[in-house]
């Protein structure tokens, strides 16, 4: 919004005012250099005296008051800038805790016009079509830039018109508005990524299988293995109980009418591992 660019606007010019003085002392040390003797250039000679309060053709003048006519121009900008912009924020406060239309054809985003913006539209329309999706998907598919799209996404999930959803380090969106249930998002995010899927369906179609089975069956490494079951595990999709010396993993009871649900969703999916 205008209100803090601003607001860093007047506190930047206000730090640039204040190094003047600064700079002044640093050039010079800080001391003043002032002459030991006064001239009188009225002789033909150079004569030199010592200082003093008789002698006051070199001395300074006394100090006057200035007025506010003298400052110069960028003093008054800087002082009315400070003085209109406690007004400004409020005045921008007051409008965008209203419904009232914006001065200049802007108006106030609402959760009943936040769609009326077409790059927001387009952007909606991917996670909506595409559950689960993330940033550089979004970015493949609607051609902006990663600042347009954290912007127009802040204001989506703000307004509650999608969710986002952490997973392996990875922030994915979702439609909101009760679409999809907490257990239901977590195992779209697991089965977006193919070892996650290959695993889960393992397990599905073999409950009780070894880690070293799973190894064999999905074509990856044991710690591998181990590295996703422990996500998997985290969000409650896949649990391991100890047999003896042998850990063997099922799907929860309640993972797998998830499962059901869900799995057919993802077919059409343009997601990244």
């Amino acid at each position: 919004m205008i209100y803090p660019r601003l607001t860093n606007l007047v506190l930047l010019l206000a730090i640039v005012a204040m190094m003047s003085p600064v700079v002044t002392a640093v050039e010079t040390g800080g001391y003043v250099v002032e002459p030991a003797y006064d001239i009188y250039p009225e002789y033909s000679d150079v004569y030199f005296t010592p200082r003093s309060n008789e002698t006051v053709l070199l001395n300074e003048p006394e100090p006057a008051p200035i007025q506010i006519n003298d400052l110069p121009p960028w003093v008054l900008i800087l002082l009315g800038i400070i003085a209109v912009t406690p007004g400004v924020a409020f005045l921008g406060k007051y409008l965008s805790a209203t419904n009232l239309p914006i001065i200049g054809g802007f108006k106030r985003v609402s959760r009943n016009n936040i769609l009326d913006n077409s790059s927001r539209r387009m952007i909606y329309s991917c996670v909506t079509e595409n559950p689960g999706i993330q940033l550089s998907d979004l970015k493949r598919s609607t051609g902006f830039s990663y600042k347009n799209l954290s912007y127009h996404l802040n204001l989506l999930t703000n307004y509650h018109m999608i969710t986002a959803e952490e997973c392996k380090n990875t922030t994915r969106y979702f439609e909101n508005s009760g679409k999809y249930s907490q257990e239901e998002r977590a195992m779209m995010m697991h089965l977006i990524r193919p070892s996650d899927r290959k695993i889960i369906e393992t397990v599905l179609h073999h409950p009780g299988i070894s880690r070293r089975e799973i190894s064999s069956h999905v074509g990856i490494s044991g710690p591998s293995v181990s590295w996703h079951m422990h996500f998997l595990m985290e969000n409650h999709i896949i649990e391991q109980r100890k047999e003896g010396r042998v850990s063997r993993h099922y799907l929860t009871g309640e993972m797998m009418n998830v499962y059901e649900n869900v799995s057919g969703r993802l077919g059409s999916s343009v997601h990244s591992i």
